[in-house]
C-alpha cells in the first residue's frame, strides 16, 4: 500500500489540473471574438457601369439621435449620371442638413457623394424610401440610352429611450426623510430671474441682427453679391495660402452668379452636367459658352488632376471670373 498512494495522488493532481485548466478556457475568451451587432443599415445596388448604394447610421438608433444618410455613386468615365434630389422630408424623417463632398477618383472610377443629417419624426419603426437614379452610357460601348437604378426601401428602429437607461423599480431608493429648505432664497431666484432674462435678450438680439443680415443680402442684386464674394476671396488671399481652395471659392463664386441670374442649379451639378446644361440655353451664346468651358475645365485641372498653375494662371483666372459675373478689376478692392 505504501508504494501505490504517490501513484494515485500524482494522478488525482493532473485530474484536477486538466478540469481547471479546461474551465479558464472556456471563460477567458476575449470578448473582441464575440461577433459584434452592425451599427448601420445598406443597400447596395449595382447596373452595368454604375453603381449605388445608400448607407443609414446608427441603426438602431434613439430618437433624439440625427442619423446621417449617405448616398454614394460610382461610375465609369463616360457615363452621364443624374444626381437624386430630394425636398425637406426623406421617407419618415424630416432632412435637417445636407453636405456634398468634393468628387474623387477611385481606381478609374468617379465617386459621388451625398450625406444628409436626418430628424425622427417618432419613435419605431420608420421607412426610408428607396433612392433611384438615372444614367446615360455615352461610353463607346455603351448604349446611348437613359437607364434607372433604385435601391430598397430601409427600415430604421427607433427607440425613445435606450434599454439600459431604463427605469426599473429593483432600482427605486427607500424614501428619504425630509429636508428642510434653506429659509433666505428670494436674493437667489431673483439672480437666476435676472440671467435668463438676459439670456433671453441676448438671443432676440441675435435673431434681430441675422434676419437684417439676410434681409440685406437678399435685397443686393446677383452682380453686387458677387463683387462682395469677390473681394472677401482676394482679402482671404487663397492664391498663395491654397491654391486648389483658390479655384474652389472661384468656380463656386462663378456657378452662384450663374444660378442667380439664369436659374441654372450649377453649384448641384458637376462640370460636365452644367456645360451640357448651358449648351442647351439660349442665354449663353457660342463664344460664351466656350469661355467658360476653357475656364471651368481648367479649374478642374487644379482641384482633381494635382495642376501646379503658375501666378499668371491665377490672375489670369480672376480676370475671367471677373468678366463672367460683370464686375472691372477697379471696382474689387485688391
Amino acid at each position: 500500500m505504501p508504494r501505490t498512494r504517490p501513484g494515485r495522488t500524482r494522478i488525482v493532481s493532473c485530474c484536477l489540473l486538466a478540469v481547471l485548466l479546461a474551465g479558464c478556457a472556456r471563460g477567458d475568451r476575449p470578448d473582441d471574438q464575440k461577433p459584434q451587432a452592425a451599427k448601420f443599415v445598406r443597400s447596395v445596388v449595382r447596373r452595368g457601369p454604375v453603381q449605388l448604394g445608400v448607407t443609414v447610421e446608427p441603426a438602431p438608433a434613439r430618437l433624439s439621435d440625427e442619423p446621417k444618410l449617405t448616398v454614394r455613386l460610382e461610375y465609369e468615365p463616360g457615363v452621364e449620371v443624374r444626381k437624386p434630389r430630394f425636398g425637406q422630408s426623406l421617407g419618415d424623417f424630416v432632412i435637417r442638413d445636407f453636405r456634398e463632398p468634393l468628387p474623387r477618383v477611385d481606381q478609374g472610377r468617379q465617386v459621388i457623394e451625398q450625406i444628409y443629417t436626418l430628424e425622427p419624426t417618432r419613435s419605431g419603426k420608420l421607412a426610408v424610401f428607396p433612392i433611384a437614379v438615372t444614367f446615360v452610357d455615352k461610353r463607346p460601348t455603351g448604349d446611348g440610352r437613359e437607364h434607372k437604378l433604385e435601391t430598397e426601401g430601409l427600415t430604421v428602429e427607433i427607440a425613445s429611450v435606450v434599454a439600459t437607461e431604463a427605469p426599473s423599480l429593483a432600482q427605486l431608493r427607500p424614501a428619504a426623510a425630509p429636508v428642510e429648505l434653506p429659509a433666505e432664497r428670494s436674493a437667489a431666484v431673483w439672480w437666476v430671474v435676472a440671467a435668463l432674462a438676459v439670456l433671453v435678450a441676448l438671443i432676440v438680439a441675435w435673431r434681430v441682427v441675422r434676419r437684417r443680415r439676410v434681409a440685406q443680402e437678399r435685397a443686393l442684386s446677383p452682380r453686387e453679391l458677387a463683387e462682395r464674394e469677390l473681394a472677401r476671396l482676394i482679402e482671404a488671399d487663397w492664391a498663395r495660402r491654397d491654391v486648389k481652395q483658390f479655384y474652389v471659392e472661384l468656380t463656386g463664386l462663378v456657378r452662384r452668379y450663374i444660378e442667380r441670374t439664369n436659374g441654372v442649379r450649377a453649384p448641384e451639378q458637376t462640370t460636365q452636367e452644367f456645360l451640357a446644361e448651358i449648351a442647351r440655353r439660349r442665354d449663353f451664346p457660342g463664344e460664351e459658352a466656350q469661355r467658360l468651358r476653357d475656364f471651368l475645365e481648367s479649374a478642374d485641372l487644379v482641384k482633381f488632376a494635382a495642376h501646379e498653375p503658375r501666378e499668371s494662371d491665377t490672375e489670369e483666372s480672376l480676370r475671367r471670373a471677373r468678366r463672367f459675373v460683370g464686375v472691372g478689376a477697379e471696382e474689387v478692392r485688391t
